[in-house]
């Protein structure tokens, strides 16, 4: 492989004019198991039938900071996955890589204002703690800790110093530095993030109910027919089942429950989420089952979430 350019800019979104690098691959995915943006991609990558070589990138939740050496600089200096090669060609961003292959695949189905607005709706837009009403994947996100601290448990601490010295986003590399060290006591009672997570709840519940009627009796989101708003979502329950939230959802949702059971059958989140196993991913989820038996104010955080709900 011939490295054609170098980068300075870090404002890097879209398809870039330059190649990374001259390879006889077509399609060339830097992903990491764990990441939802890299799942989102996958997920549109087997629903568009692209044949693609996938790299996996640790990031510090999965045991190691690959995104932050110099090798995977120079293909994205932002230090974010997923960025996906088109002929050596980067593409920066999990929402303009699906846009670009649906354009270049000629794929028009996912192309309305319902979807766009669910789609939207689910997505991480700017910090997570604003426009929690707007946005379900900013409720998500900050639901997340908990298996953030399962995951970190058995990273060495001393890792945790080069990663803050070498990420670009200290405030980031700072919160899971804090993990690391206070883990589930970030969690009791009246601390901050209990505090947060009653709120988020409270606008997760909104979103959640809207879904809900949103798919009732339909197959899908729109028209019926599975599209990039069904990604999003997907994606998100997904990760609400790995937080162990989600079915103290469905028990209120039903046509959630029966929406999801759906998408785990789907040939493209078969391939492009359960196909991809990752020990550290798996190992957080059953440390994250058992500290909530375990671990008594947890218990409680999570009794407080399902109440919430119910209310």
């Amino acid at each position: 492989m011939k490295q054609t350019q170098d980068k300075n800019s870090k404002n890097l979104t879209g398809k870039q004019s330059y190649r990374v690098f001259e390879t006889a691959e077509p399609w060339i995915l830097y992903h990491n198991d764990f990441s939802l943006c890299s799942r989102k991609v996958r997920i549109c990558l087997a629903e568009l039938k692209v044949n693609y070589k996938p790299i996996h990138i640790n990031i510090i939740e999965t045991g190691s900071a690959e995104n932050l050496t110099k090798e995977f600089k120079f293909i994205n200096p932002n230090v974010t996955v997923p960025v996906l090669l088109h002929n050596g060609y980067p593409i920066y961003e999990s929402h303009e890589q699906i846009k670009y292959l649906q354009e270049f695949m000629k794929n028009e189905s996912n192309l309305n204002d319902e979807i766009s607005y669910w789609v939207k709706r689910g997505s991480l837009i700017g910090e997570p703690i604003n426009d929690l009403e707007k946005y379900a994947g900013n409720c998500v996100s900050l639901l997340t800790p908990p298996l953030f601290i399962s995951m970190l448990k058995d990273i060495s601490i001393f890792k945790f110093f080069s990663y803050y010295i070498r990420h670009p986003v200290k405030f980031r590399a700072f919160n899971f530095i804090i993990f690391k060290i206070f883990g589930f006591n970030a969690y009791k009672d009246k601390t901050p993030l209990h505090k947060i997570t009653q709120k988020v709840i409270s606008h997760l519940n909104n979103h959640m109910r809207e879904f809900n009627s949103q798919i009732l009796n339909k197959e899908w989101i729109s028209n019926n027919q599975f599209s990039v708003a069904d990604i999003t979502w997907a994606v998100l329950f997904h990760r609400l089942e790995e937080l162990q939230i989600l079915e103290k959802f469905t028990k209120s949702y039903p046509a959630i429950e029966q929406y999801y059971i759906r998408v785990k059958k789907r040939y493209s989140f078969k391939e492009g989420v359960l196909a991809f196993k990752n020990t550290s991913v798996d190992r957080g989820v059953k440390n994250l089952q058992k500290s909530i038996s375990a671990v008594s104010y947890l218990r409680k955080h999570y009794i407080d979430i399902e109440d919430s709900i119910k209310n």
